[in-house]
């Protein structure tokens, strides 16, 4: 079956994702070390605040690595359109929503106009791809052809 034109601009998006993030990670990494490398040979703080500046860098690179990765391994399997790759995509979209739903409230007790439009903006983006995914043909395109066994 032919890969419909949503599914392909959300696997690309997934690996542009992972893209960033691993560039990202790679940043984070580097940085904390020279960071923490700056701030111990300036003088300005302690050797030990520094090794830990430079472990929080490395562990929050490594995290953000890991997110490209599964960001990856997402988006080859909607391309392939994969039945688990679209399982996966509606929940990790419905918990993005419920996160920024929460997001909301907080921006409504300390009101903030901008992340009160940014927040109401992902929500309606989770919610178009939840709905999107959720839609009678694209959840066609991802079965798995019925293989008939030949009779004799």
């Amino acid at each position: 079956m032919v890969r419909p034109v949503g599914v392909t601009i959300l696997a690309i998006l997934n690996f542009i994702v992972a893209a960033f993030c691993l560039l990202g990670g790679i940043a984070m990494i580097l940085g904390g070390g020279f960071i923490a490398t700056m701030l111990s040979q300036q003088g300005q703080g302690s050797a030990g605040a520094a090794g830990v500046l430079a472990g929080l860098g490395a562990a929050a690179g490594v995290f953000i690595i890991i997110i490209g990765g599964v960001s990856a391994l997402l988006g080859f399997g909607l391309w392939k359109l994969k039945g688990w790759a679209r399982i996966v995509s509606i929940v990790l979209y419905g918990i993005s929503a419920a996160f920024q739903l929460l997001g909301l409230l907080g921006t409504l007790a300390h009101f903030n106009v901008f992340a009160l439009v940014w927040s109401v903006f992902w929500v309606a983006v989770d919610a178009f791809v939840i709905w999107y995914l959720l839609k009678p043909e694209v959840k066609a395109a991802f079965q798995r052809p019925m293989v008939r066994a030949a009779s004799a």
